[in-house]
């Protein structure tokens, strides 16, 4: 039974772990351990930063969090139900 998962913020031009972080697996852990990383590697930035993620960071109340941080999300779109935009895609 999984009950923890690890997540890393990894940086794209090198791929050097910037940040890691060991959240509990429920579910929403993926995308709450996202916006703590972003938030605490780049805390009140106003230079606009982009995101890579899968489909599984496509959602409504992550997307928008994303774009209230300044954060370009280039998340994979779902097929059906996606809160990526026209303006990412």
């Amino acid at each position: 039974m999984l009950c923890f998962m690890g997540h890393t913020l990894i940086e794209s031009r090198n791929g050097l772990v910037v940040q890691a972080d060991l959240t509990h697996a429920d579910g929403h852990g993926e995308r709450k351990a996202a916006l703590k990383m972003i938030n605490s590697h780049s805390p009140g930035s106003t230079r606009r930063l982009t995101l890579g993620a899968d489909k599984g960071y496509d959602s409504a109340d992550f997307v928008a969090a994303l774009r209230r941080m300044i954060v370009t999300p280039h998340v994979a779109k779902k097929a059906r139900h996606s809160a990526i935009d026209g303006r990412t895609t």
